[in-house]
């Protein structure tokens, strides 16, 4: 859909508003596809503040979040009692006297999966991009190849020789798997409630752990922050910023998209709202709180495939080192060409 705003608004036939995850700004600013937002004080101070940083870029914000989104661990409480594992180690000893065919439910594939490996990856020691003074990504430091990706990798091939990360677990499966009661544990979003929900499973839903063995170790999944974007050649431009402007002001609009919807809310007073009737949906906000945005800049979209890939190569066994760099390298190439 981004492609064909970017194109439909540049011909001038395109929609006055588009609802997009909030790594798309900067490709759309890159593109002068989008306006800036002019939310209210009260807005602002009702959003999370994950939610409001990853709306901003160069020191604008672009978009009006509605909801946010991040992995978390679920847990079969009828396959271990090791409902909130304070490590990596300890999941792994507490799937193993589980004695199902998977310890971990995590989605990998043979093509990789960059998004959902982002929690190991960090929790090793590996970065994506480094942090301007601000917060915001820097995309001339990129941390793919160096000492704490390599450092990761080594990580993930020796779950990959344990068997706790697997190609033969994908997007597609990986809910399922759980759901049949062949792993205790599920790396996955607020998308996986719904099947957990309907096969009946008694399930905790808590953080993702870092490994014992690594000091300060913490799992940083990607935050995304699902928002309305104004279009910078709408006809109706105008009344597309009121609309916007009218959706951020309290939780209205969000709580009535919301049982047709159901995502994290973004707003505080929404995830009060739902403390009680919905308590996954706030047990998310707040992960999602104490994680990091998926970076909104150009330059990641020369990360997700050949990364994804090299990570998948890794835990099928190959080299972590070269493997790394060599990635490293294709992935910088890029950048620095397009």
């Amino acid at each position: 859909m981004q492609p064909n705003f970017v194109t439909a608004n540049q011909a001038g036939n395109g929609p006055d508003v588009v609802v997009g995850a909030h790594d798309w700004i900067g490709n759309l600013v890159q593109n002068s596809a989008i306006r800036p937002v002019v939310l209210s004080p009260e807005a602002e101070s009702n959003y999370s503040d994950i939610a409001l940083k990853a709306v901003t870029y160069d020191g604008q914000i672009y978009a009006t979040p509605y909801a946010v989104e991040c992995l978390g661990l679920f847990v079969n409480k009828a396959l271990t009692s090791v409902t909130q594992p304070a490590s990596i180690e300890e999941m792994i000893e507490a799937g193993k006297a589980a004695g199902t065919e998977l310890i971990l439910s995590q989605a990998i594939d043979e093509k990789g999966d960059a998004y959902n490996m982002e929690p190991i990856y960090t929790a090793a020691g590996g970065y994506l991009f480094g942090k301007n003074q601000d917060g915001s990504y820097n995309p001339e430091d990129l941390g793919i190849g160096k000492e704490g990706s390599i450092k990761a990798a080594e990580k993930i091939r020796q779950l990959g020789q344990q068997g706790v990360l697997r190609k033969s677990v994908t997007a597609a499966n990986h809910i399922s798997l759980f759901t049949d009661g062949k792993a205790p544990y599920l790396i996955s979003g607020p998308w996986a409630l719904a099947d957990i929900k309907k096969a009946g499973i008694d399930y905790q839903l808590t953080r993702i752990p870092g490994f014992k063995d690594i000091k300060d170790s913490q799992a940083r999944p990607f935050v995304g922050v699902n928002c309305f974007y104004v279009a910078s050649n709408g006809k109706n431009k105008a009344f597309a910023e009121t609309f916007v402007a009218d959706a951020a002001k309290d939780m209205t609009f969000a709580a009535a998209m919301f049982p047709s919807n159901e995502l994290p809310p973004a707003q505080k007073d929404l995830a009060d709202k739902l403390k009680t009737e919905q308590p996954d949906m706030v047990t998310f906000a707040d992960l999602s709180a104490k994680a990091e945005p998926m970076p909104a800049i150009p330059a990641m979209s020369s990360v997700w495939e050949p990364f994804g890939r090299a990570q998948a190569n890794i835990v099928a066994g190959a080299d972590p080192a070269s493997t790394m760099t060599g990635v490293g390298k294709t992935i910088q190439t890029s950048i620095n060409g397009s």
